[in-house]
């Protein structure tokens, strides 16, 4: 059956709340991963030993001689940052500053950063103290400028030089020159040859000329500090908040991981498609995430109205018995320890009995909390007595408050150590389905109840119920193995709730049992006086008017020997039961076979 409330996925695949319900699942994980990653950040700044930074700003100014005539000139400042951390400029620096320590490990503490479209360096240096920062900037700054306005005037020297000694040769060619022409005669060749050098000679002493002349007024100013040092009034390390920040975001990453290991790991059934999935069962119903009583909800609520949705379901589901007159027979059984079987089982049949027909609900666990659900209190009339023959089945019937079509069999003081009869309780069940339009059964789950595998055989179908956040995957496909080894009619699972513990609960969450809980008559029936008090009349199941039957005016008939109980005899296989409260020589041959018509007034 499609439920409203598997909505978590769609065509597509997972919706992100699909992915994020195991964050909302672990949260704690989360933010006790996210506290202690904070507590780890601020231990983290508590130990660091402070240290202060301070920064000098360059503006750094290209050299050359043609550097004043092309205002455009650029000067690469990822090379310039590459030369402040040289050592030759750290080892300049170690002398301003006047420090013993080597220049390799002074270049450990200064960082040069260069802004984005600009021509400007800016010299960091971290140290323990701020005077020591403040000292170390400057000296990184002014060492670096020094070695390029010393590195420029050497190579503007060298230069000068140059061209100073190629102007000295190239006068003294001019003056060999001059000789040759006023030694030769005037329109000879030679003093043609001579005047052709003494052209040649000029023009280059020209041109060094004005090679040397913008070398003579170059300036070589390496550039200047914009913004010098300052003295730090607080520590640059540790950062308090980037530690903080840090450790609670490494945190969370930690926690992210961990609680995505643990759901993994987490076989709890916390949504329907968890069932289908792991379990490959059928989803036919994933009730609404919360309820706050453990009772039969009224008809508004919610979880009835899905309940009544299943109802209508499994009426065209399940296919009609095979003998006429017959009820059906359902069997809910829980997927794990807990109380879901007991309040779908009586929810669903509350839902059978609003609409007219005569439904009776069993339950075959001990501590099951149809008592306090359903609100029947436990008297002599139990399952325990009707198994011991105390009584017949339709007088321990027993009804629901505010449900006159619904009849509810309390366990009694079933004895939980004991093999219930499953013979006797087939027989229970076929006299039930007799009478009944539907029978309801809850059983533990079949891998410690033996009854519920031998009984699902034998129903008309048979419903896993699941808790929400308590059944495991792994329950239910043992539980599921346990009824395919008798080909039970497991049509699917119902996900109930995470429910709250039965109103006055003992221990484990089972329903208290009631201290002046009557105990089982030793005679083969209750006097007439107790049966005049705890009178419940079973109507008589309602016939359609197509079926042809003869019933007269009441419309009560009995029932087909093949609907009806089996014979019973006192001693018969599986025909007794020994409970709790039962002392030597009650299992006698006195309880014998017994039916009722279909019309009497058990009271």
């Amino acid at each position: 059956m499609p439920s409203p409330h598997l909505a978590e996925s769609d065509s597509d695949g997972p919706v992100l709340m699909a992915y994020l319900g195991w964050l909302r699942r672990r949260w704690w994980i989360l933010l006790l991963a996210a506290v202690l990653g904070t507590a780890g950040g601020l231990a983290v700044s508590q130990f660091q030993h402070a240290r202060y930074t301070s920064t000098t700003s360059l503006l750094v100014r290209p050299l050359g001689a043609g550097a004043d005539s092309n205002p455009n000139a650029k000067v690469n400042l990822d090379t310039e940052a590459q030369v402040v951390r040289s050592l030759v400029v750290a080892d300049r620096a170690r002398t301003l500053m006047k420090s013993t320590t080597p220049a390799d490990q002074l270049l450990q503490s200064a960082t040069v950063t260069v802004p984005p479209n600009s021509q400007v360096l800016q010299v960091a240096y971290e140290a323990d103290s701020p005077a020591q920062a403040q000292a170390g900037s400057h000296a990184f700054a002014q060492a670096y400028l020094d070695l390029r306005k010393a590195t420029a005037q050497k190579s503007l020297d060298n230069e000068t030089t140059s061209l100073k000694q190629q102007i000295t040769d190239v006068t003294k060619q001019l003056g060999t020159v001059a000789g040759r022409i006023a030694a030769a005669p005037a329109n000879s060749v030679e003093r043609e040859r001579a005047e052709a050098d003494r052209s040649v000679l000029t023009n280059q002493l020209a041109s060094l000329n004005n090679r040397l002349s913008p070398l003579l007024s170059a300036d070589t100013d390496p550039g200047e500090i914009i913004s010098d040092a300052r003295l730090p009034t607080s520590p640059s390390s540790p950062n308090r908040t980037l530690n903080l920040a840090s450790g609670m975001g490494a945190g969370l990453l930690l926690g992210i991981v961990l609680a995505l290991a643990l759901d993994r790991l987490d076989t709890r059934v916390r949504r329907g498609r968890d069932i289908s999935d792991r379990v490959g069962l059928p989803l036919l119903l994933e009730l609404p995430p919360r309820t706050s009583a453990l009772a039969v909800l009224p008809a508004t609520h919610k979880i009835s109205r899905e309940l009544g949705r299943l109802r209508n379901v499994l009426l065209s589901a399940v296919p009609e018995p095979a003998q006429a007159g017959r009820g059906r027979q359902l069997l809910l059984c829980d997927g794990s320890a807990g109380t879901a079987a007991g309040f779908v089982a009586a929810n669903l049949a509350a839902a059978y009995a609003r609409t007219g027909q005569q439904v009776a609900l069993i339950t075959t666990k001990p501590d099951s909390a149809l008592t306090a659900i359903t609100g029947v209190a436990e008297g002599r009339h139990s399952l325990a007595a009707v198994l011991r023959r105390d009584v017949p089945a339709l007088k321990a019937l027993a009804p629901v408050p505010g449900l006159g079509q619904l009849r509810v069999l309390v366990p009694g003081d079933l004895d939980a150590d004991v093999e219930l009869p499953v013979a006797a309780l087939l027989e229970i069940l076929a006299e039930l389905a007799a009478r009944f339009d539907h029978v309801l059964i809850e059983t533990a789950q079949p891998t410690l109840a033996v009854e519920a595998q031998a009984l699902g055989r034998h129903v008309d179908a048979v419903i896993m119920v699941a808790e929400a956040g308590r059944t495991r995957s792994g329950e239910l496909t043992a539980a599921l193995r346990q009824f395919e080894q008798v080909d039970a009619p497991v049509i699917g699972a119902v996900l109930a709730p995470r429910l709250p513990a039965p109103a006055g609960g003992g221990p484990a969450g089972k329903p208290a049992i009631p201290a002046n809980r009557p105990k089982p008559r030793p005679g083969p029936g209750p006097s007439a006086g107790a049966m005049s008090v705890e009178s419940t009349m079973v109507l008589p199941r309602m016939k359609p008017s197509a079926s042809g039957a003869s019933g007269g005016a009441s419309g009560s008939a009995k029932p087909t020997n093949a609907g009806g109980p089996l014979p019973v005899t006192g001693n018969g296989h599986g025909s007794t039961y020994r409970s709790r409260g039962d002392g030597p020589g009650t299992d006698g041959p006195g309880r014998g076979s017994y039916a009722l018509d279909s019309g009497e007034d058990l009271g």
